[in-house]
């Protein structure tokens, strides 16, 4: 059995690992230690997921987390490959809460929440502070004057949403679809908008999230 957590304990809560994870291609990670500043974002390719899971393992070994937060995602078309070792990493991800005794917390973001908050970013409706895009010669993200890729960009996004508590409300979030559900016609954008929400919602509950 896991030994419970003292409150002095949970007060010094500040290592943090962020995971956009891949089964078969390219899993990103931001770590942060909130005592002494450092963040360092990484990346590992592979097309097994099982080295994926291995990866992680050794990072966690090696950092020794308090937190770990990953994106999450329920969906599988089509049962592809890609897919299913996805679900399988994921799966590996939240076992560690019962590997690993400095694991206080393991807690996920929806893949759709991330994709909506990186869309905003990319039409600057939505700000993370010191991070920059740049369009033409040696364009491409940065983060504080440091390049970063789309998978670690990813993992900065998962821990911003965590972090700043920005993500919308469940309650906000139905109230959102049934006044769309109330409209007698819809359009393009709306329909999108509606179908977003939705899967936001049905990621939510498979998850038995509460925001």
């Amino acid at each position: 059995m896991k030994k419970k957590t003292s409150p002095d304990s949970k007060a010094k809560r500040h290592k943090i690992i962020t995971i956009d994870p891949s089964g078969t291609g390219t899993t990103g990670i931001y770590l942060l230690d909130k005592e002494t500043n450092e963040e360092i974002f990484q990346e590992y390719k592979s097309s097994k997921w099982e080295e994926h899971l291995q990866f992680l393992v050794e990072k966690i070994k090696d950092w020794k987390p308090n937190i770990i937060l990953y994106e999450n995602t329920y969906y599988v078309h089509k049962r592809i490959t890609g897919t299913l070792s996805l679900l399988k990493l994921i799966g590996g991800i939240v076992g560690m809460k019962y590997t690993f005794d400095s694991i206080e917390e393991l807690n996920s973001i929806a893949v759709n929440q991330v994709k909506s908050f990186k869309d905003k970013l990319f039409t600057n409706k939505e700000q993370i502070e010191k991070l920059t895009c740049k369009i033409g010669r040696g364009k491409g993200w940065k983060y504080k004057n440091k390049k970063i890729n789309l998978h670690q960009l990813d993992a900065l996004v998962i821990y911003h949403l965590w972090s700043k508590k920005s993500l919308e409300s469940t309650k906000s979030i139905k109230k959102k679809i049934n006044e769309l559900k109330t409209k007698k016609r819809l359009g393009t954008k709306q329909k999108e908008k509606l179908e977003q929400l939705q899967k936001i919602l049905h990621d939510r509950e498979l998850s038995n999230t509460s925001i």
